[in-house]
């Protein structure tokens, strides 16, 4: 189980991984890091949660797969990615999400879109 080869895979897999156990062990802190207020919304600790503990399993995926496994985790960031992306865009035009949530959620859905799809040619080989 080797460490992604580029810096942008590992920068994905740290952030995935810290994104991970910070939404699972403090849902409501990581809300509120996201302009989410947990007040307001009782439902952001078990969303954070959840967010959480997929986090964790699609870094799971791309530390621990090998051979062919290895190169279907990597190509499959970015799509999710991208599909987080256009959820919060959504969301956020159906007035669900407030303007510097969305901002931030959007912001760092591109940015893991954009590391996911460099590094997915080199940990897919």
């Amino acid at each position: 189980m080797p460490l992604p080869s580029t810096p942008a895979g590992r920068g994905l897999l740290v952030a995935r991984t810290a994104l991970g156990v910070s939404t699972l062990l403090a849902p409501r802190l990581a809300g509120r890091a996201f302009f989410l207020d947990p007040q307001d919304n009782p439902q952001v600790p078990v969303i954070g949660r959840m967010w959480g503990i997929r986090n964790l399993a699609l870094a799971a995926g791309m530390y621990g797969a090998t051979g062919q496994s290895r190169a279907q985790w990597w190509r499959l960031q970015p799509a999710i990615d991208a599909l987080d992306f256009a959820v919060i865009v959504a969301e956020w035009r159906r007035g669900a999400v407030p303007g510097p949530a969305a901002g931030l959620m959007a912001g760092t859905a591109l940015i893991a879109t954009a590391a996911g799809s460099v590094s997915a040619g080199a940990e897919a080989s």
